[in-house]
């Protein structure tokens, strides 16, 4: 899969038009620091940015980037089309063009020295990384809520986590993977492996998806247990099955597969693991 690809999960979609605005004068730091990673299941946000009706645009844009719908018209009638269908959910450009629009009408204008970069709220690197950071954040989530399933974790209670897309500049994922299995306390192999061909895989209710995702370990990383976790990263997972599992280690034949959590258990006792950290 690619991550610009729609995955219209009804759950993830549900989790996002279910949080509330939340503005805030917050840098992302102390959004991380004085919130939680709760915080973030319940609130949609943006750091250092206090303007409702862009949060709210931006909350609207994202959730036709992840849902288009289908309507039908009779002028697209053809007969390879004979029910006129047309997609009319957004694309990152229109999204992005509307955002810009949105802070216009807000009244906003960005300090002269920061037009243009991260910490201008209306430019276009700011708008992408709001944009497609919170898209794939929501498919993320969607792909963890649809996997806590018992019948899914009995077949497939493994995943694997791998690049999705190429970036210009890679981070080295294979040592945050030893950096995060080793705050586990698991040797390698319990639980999460690195197999001969440098493949990056763990049982899905393993501590290692807990600390892949830690900005405590990571300074870019996003405070979650599901994909991208950190910003930019171009990673993903997928499905590891059970025949699989057993024949890298990470089970024995009759192992019981890892047990379903719904969301808010598995962001509490990561919070409390990431305060452990810190402390």
């Amino acid at each position: 899969m690619t991550l610009d690809e729609n995955h219209p999960f009804e759950a993830a979609l549900k989790s996002l038009r279910d949080k509330k605005l939340f503005p805030t004068t917050l840098d992302t730091a102390a959004i991380r620091q004085q919130l939680g990673a709760t915080f973030h299941a319940q609130n949609f946000t943006s750091a250092q940015n206090n303007l409702v009706t862009t949060l709210d645009a931006f909350k609207s844009r994202i959730d036709s980037l992840l849902d288009p719908q289908i309507e039908q018209r009779a002028d697209r009638v053809t007969p390879e089309n004979p029910q006129g269908n047309v997609t009319t959910g957004l694309n990152e450009a229109k999204a992005r063009e509307q955002m810009k629009e949105a802070f216009r009408l807000a009244g906003y204008s960005p300090n002269p020295d920061d037009a243009g970069t991260l910490k201008d709220l209306s430019g276009d690197a700011r708008i992408n990384l709001v944009l497609r950071t919170n898209k794939q954040l929501a498919q993320g989530e969607g792909w963890w809520l649809q996997g806590q399933n018992a019948a899914v974790l009995e077949q497939f209670p493994a995943q694997e986590l791998f690049r999705a897309e190429a970036r210009a500049k890679e981070r080295d994922w294979l040592s945050r993977w030893r950096l995060a299995g080793a705050q586990t306390g698991d040797p390698i192999g319990t639980g999460w492996t690195i197999t001969p061909d440098g493949r990056l895989i763990a049982l899905k209710d393993h501590d290692i998806w807990n600390w892949i995702g830690s900005s405590e370990l990571f300074p870019d990383a996003l405070d979650v247990i599901w994909p991208p976790f950190a910003f930019n990263s171009g990673m993903w997972v997928s499905d590891v099955d059970r025949d699989e599992a057993e024949e890298i280690g990470l089970m024995d034949k009759g192992d019981a597969a890892p047990k379903p959590t719904n969301i808010i258990s598995a962001l509490k006792a990561f919070t409390e693991k990431i305060s452990a950290l810190a402390a």
